[in-house]
C-alpha cells in the first residue's frame, strides 16, 4: 500500500512538474509567434519600400534616357546606343526585383527581357557592354543588385557627356564656319 501511494504521490507531482513546463512552453510558443508576426510585417512594409523605390529608380531612369533621345535627335537623328540600352531601362523595375531575389539574377533576367524586345538583342546588347570602358564592365560582371544600378547609372552618365560632346562639336561647327 505504501508503495502505491509513493508512485501515485511521484505520478502527481511528476504531472504538476509537466504541467507547468508545458505551461511555459506555451507562452514561449505565443512569444514566438508574436515575433515571427511582427517580422512578417516589417518585412512586409521592407519590401513594399523597395518596390517603390525600384518603381522611382525606373521613372528617373526613363526620364533621363528620353531626355537624351530627345535631345540626339534634335541634333541627328536616333543613336544605336541609346536603342541599345533601351530595354534595359524600360525593364528596370523588372530586373531590380529580380536581382534582389539572389546573386547572378541580373544577366539571366538581363536576358530575358532583352530577347522578348527582339532576337539577339541580347547578344548585342553583350557586345556593346564588351566595348564599353573596364569599369562598365566590371559593373556588368558582378551581376547583381548593385551592380545593376551602377551600370545603369554608369551608361546613362556615358550617354549624357556624349550628348554633350555633340552639342559642342555643334556649336562649335557654326562658329569654325563664320571665321
Amino acid at each position: 500500500m505504501i508503495f502505491v501511494l509513493s508512485l501515485l504521490l511521484i505520478f502527481v507531482l511528476v504531472s504538476v512538474y509537466f504541467f507547468f513546463r508545458a505551461e511555459k512552453l506555451q507562452q514561449e510558443l505565443r512569444l514566438a509567434k508574436r515575433d515571427a508576426t511582427n517580422a512578417q510585417k516589417e518585412n512586409k512594409s521592407l519590401v513594399e519600400v523597395l518596390l517603390q523605390v525600384s518603381t522611382r529608380y525606373e521613372e528617373f531612369s526613363q526620364h533621363r534616357l528620353q531626355t537624351i533621345k530627345d535631345r540626339v535627335a534634335q541634333l541627328e537623328g536616333e543613336d544605336r546606343q541609346l536603342q541599345i540600352i533601351s530595354p534595359l531601362i524600360k525593364n528596370y523595375s523588372l530586373i531590380f526585383r529580380e536581382s534582389m531575389k539572389g546573386k547572378a539574377q541580373l544577366k539571366a533576367i538581363t536576358q530575358k527581357c532583352y530577347e522578348s524586345q527582339k532576337k539577339h538583342s541580347y547578344k548585342e546588347f553583350t557586345t556593346f557592354i564588351a566595348g564599353c570602358e573596364s569599369h562598365v564592365k566590371r559593373m556588368w560582371s558582378g551581376n547583381n543588385l548593385n551592380g545593376f544600378i551602377s551600370l545603369v547609372e554608369a551608361l546613362l552618365y556615358e550617354q549624357n557627356n556624349q550628348l554633350l560632346d555633340r552639342i559642342s562639336e555643334k556649336t562649335a561647327e557654326p562658329e569654325a564656319q563664320e571665321r
